[in-house]
């Protein structure tokens, strides 16, 4: 007994000789490529080195020989460190001027390090930059709105920004699909509706177009409507790519997954369908809703949100879990919650107050007094659209005219905006005497891992809102656009500046205008079917005067 422990004893020194001896080897040869690098692929030293250039071409092909080596002879700790310094090295050349490469020194490290945190923060699916207060001046509309005419013989019901935010398409109760240049606002091209009797109406709808939708390399375009059909176009050739019949009921909602060509789609028919749009095929479907969903959203992770109309829920789909996450909607505003606001009405009121919001402001406030002294209760019966903040953090809007910010770790609205858009005044002029009732939220949408997100209805403004930063959640209005009519959709694109080194960017908005809501016709306004653009300058705090 005491022999062999003597040699497992033994065994064992001879392992820790055998390891110790290869350390030493990898050491050694470390060491003699070092060597090599500093003086020159012959191992002697070299007098006439020459210029920079001279020895990038010396030592390329030396490196690219020994990667293979020096990847395998590299430790975890050392693989980390070098990957962080190649990041770190690609975030310093995409902050230099675009006229030419600038000297290290001069490179500004706080900004290094506020993209760094930013980046870090959107992997993590958390919203980090505060943009809202770069747009809280007074917005004057004429030099701002760009009008696209000419475009739908009925009222347009979505749109959606290229993410260059070049080119715009929009969709309407016409069954028409058209192409804008956002810049010139032209019409570049429109995709017609066709008759269902024509052998090739399979090549384009044939009934109304509900949604519409960018994949996030600018290659694809996405529409779905009544006709049950979806249809995949190609943005550079404007031609028909494919077309998916899954669905047993209208489509009402598409959304792209960042960074990639899966598309998400919702129905009536109450499924939320996945598809390969690379592939042009069919993935899953998802099951839960007990109504048809009318609105759907994503971003970068492998999920999706959506809101199903009267079932009064927002549902966050999991789909590399297979789960969901149910979220109870159905905001009621009665007199306790008004009561509620009008307390915390003086608290909104910004600092340096734009006069657009604080009369906006002025409005809300005296609409929850007169409502408070009716005794008047409105009951949130439908939930009509959804917007993503951040991965984690929502923002749906519905029949109630309450505007609700979810976030996934309650299963209810952790703030709620009673009144968002106002209340359509009672009308005693007809045959019956309508009580006064909520404007609808009819559309939100927002700039992703931002506090800046807009919300619309028919009340005759886009409304911008501020997330509130810190533990108290909450969001406060910032500004206000003033757009005749009912605003069926919008779509929201960040511009990238001229100059790389610049945090400061614009933001553009397009809303799809028209004389009747999306989904019906059981109300009419007086105005226009148009589509409109918006690009808003970001502006300082400090530069505005």
């Amino acid at each position: 007994m005491a022999k062999d422990r003597f040699l497992a004893q033994g065994v064992t020194h001879t392992k820790r000789q055998r390891g110790a001896q290869s350390q030493k080897n990898q050491k050694n040869q470390r060491s003699q490529k070092s060597r090599m690098r500093s003086h020159g692929s012959d191992g002697s030293d070299s007098d006439g080195v020459g210029d920079v250039s001279d020895l990038e071409h010396q030592y390329e092909d030396a490196s690219d020989a020994m990667s293979s080596a020096d990847e395998f002879l590299e430790t975890p700790a050392e693989k980390r460190l070098r990957l962080a310094k190649d990041y770190i090295g690609r975030v310093q050349a995409s902050t230099q001027l675009a006229a030419g490469a600038i000297d290290a020194e001069q490179i500004d490290r706080d900004l290094i390090a506020e993209r760094l945190t930013s980046d870090a923060n959107e992997r993590s699916g958390r919203w980090s930059r505060q943009i809202a207060r770069n747009f809280a001046y007074t917005i004057d509309e004429p030099r701002v709105t760009r009008v696209l005419r000419y475009g739908h013989a009925l009222p347009p019901t979505c749109v959606a920004l290229t993410p260059d935010a070049r080119f715009v398409y929009s969709g309407g109760k016409d069954g028409a699909l058209v192409k804008w240049d956002r810049v010139e606002g032209k019409k570049l091209h429109v995709f017609r509706a066709l008759k269902k009797k024509r052998p090739d109406h399979n090549v384009g709808h044939c009934d109304e177009i509900l949604a519409v939708a960018v994949s996030s390399d600018g290659r694809f375009v996405a529409s779905g409507g009544r006709d049950r059909r979806i249809h995949v176009w190609s943005v550079s050739e404007d031609r028909h790519l494919g077309v998916f019949h899954q669905h047993k009921d209208a489509v009402t909602g598409l959304a792209f997954r960042r960074h990639t060509n899966h598309l998400y789609s919702c129905s009536l028919d109450r499924m939320v369908k996945l598809w390969n749009i690379d592939e042009l095929g069919y993935m899953d479907t998802l099951f839960g809703h007990q109504d048809g969903a009318v609105a759907i959203d994503a971003l970068q992770r492998e999920q999706a949100v959506t809101v199903g109309c009267r079932d009064k829920t927002v549902r966050l789909w999991k789909i590399a879990d297979d789960a969901q996450l149910v979220f109870r909607a159905g905001a009621a505003t009665d007199q306790h919650r008004i009561t509620k606001a009008l307390a915390s009405a003086p608290d909104m009121q910004p600092s340096e107050p734009n006069p657009r919001v604080a009369s906006a402001l002025t409005a809300h406030e005296t609409t929850l007094r007169t409502l408070a002294g009716a005794d008047a209760e409105f009951t949130e019966d439908c939930v009509d659209c959804i917007t993503m903040i951040d991965e984690e953090t929502f923002v749906s809007g519905g029949d109630s005219g309450a505007l609700c910010l979810w976030s996934v770790q309650k299963k209810k609205p952790v703030f709620i905006h009673h009144l968002s858009h106002g209340i359509v005044p009672a009308d005693t002029t007809g045959p019956y005497d309508a009580p006064p009732r909520p404007c609808w939220i009819s559309a939100v949408a927002a700039v992703p891992f931002t506090d800046l997100f807009f919300s619309a209805s028919s009340d005759g403004c886009i409304r911008m809102w501020r997330v509130r930063a810190g533990k108290t959640p909450g969001f406060d209005l910032v500004n206000v656009i003033a757009v005749n009519g009912f605003v069926n959709a919008l779509s929201v694109r960040e511009l990238v500046p001229e100059d790389p080194m610049s945090n400061i960017r614009d933001v553009v908005v397009a809303a799809a205008v028209g004389q009747e809501p999306r989904l019906g016709r059981w109300s009419k306004v007086s105005a226009r079917n148009v589509i409109k653009l918006f690009t808003l300058r970001a502006v300082p705090p400090t530069s505005v005067q």
